[in-house]
């Protein structure tokens, strides 16, 4: 090879580059992060407070349709199922609880708030969140009417509630059953954590 090419395949495979430009292009991207980071810290520092506050209405609209009260306060206090229990008061005196519950549903959690009277019976049932097959899960989860059928029932009518069968029963939905049973085991737990606290020296005032 001659001493022409040998400089021609040298200048070709040899390849530097400058430090300065590698400054530069690691300032430049440092700097988009940084202004993308700031950026998205502004966003959430706008958002949060209006999210948070989205949730907290949501939370309450839940608990005002299963117990009415003037407040729910949050007790500390919690149990197998239930995320939190809250005492209602109304007029100055406690009218019950209001349990927020999460067990399973056919396609995942099912969330809802329970009202329960000083008497231990349910006052109502709101669903808060679910995955449940439309049409399907949502004859139960989605249909308040079908959620209605609990108002009233205690564990002292029978124990725990049972679906489609047995001394305390409720009547769910043919063909969601899973869905039926996600229900009665939030209703369950919301009647058991009523018992558990006031077994273990919870008052009502």
């Amino acid at each position: 090879m001659s001493r022409q090419a040998q400089t021609a395949k040298s200048q070709k495979t040899s390849f530097s580059i400058d430090p300065r430009y590698i400054g530069r292009l690691v300032g430049t991207l440092t700097g988009i992060c940084l202004v993308v980071a700031l950026l998205l810290g502004i966003v959430n520092y706008v958002t949060k407070p209006l999210i948070d506050a989205s949730q907290k209405a949501k939370q309450d609209a839940a608990m005002a349709q299963v117990l009415a009260a003037d407040s729910y306060e949050k007790l500390e206090f919690t149990t197998a199922n239930v995320t939190a229990l809250y005492k209602a008061v109304a007029g100055g005196a406690q009218v019950g609880w209001v349990a927020e519950t999460s067990t399973s549903g056919s396609q995942g959690a099912i969330q809802m708030m329970v009202g329960v009277d000083i008497d231990s019976r349910v006052t109502g049932v709101s669903i808060v969140k679910h995955s449940e097959t439309p049409n399907i899960g949502t004859k139960v989860v989605g249909d308040q009417s079908v959620l209605d059928r609990f108002i009233g029932m205690s564990h002292a009518d029978g124990g725990e509630i049972t679906v489609n069968t047995g001394t305390n029963r409720f009547d769910g939905v043919t063909g969601a059953t899973y869905s039926s049973k996600g229900a009665a085991a939030g209703v369950n737990a919301a009647l058991t954590a009523v018992s558990e606290y006031l077994a273990q020296g919870g008052q009502t005032q």
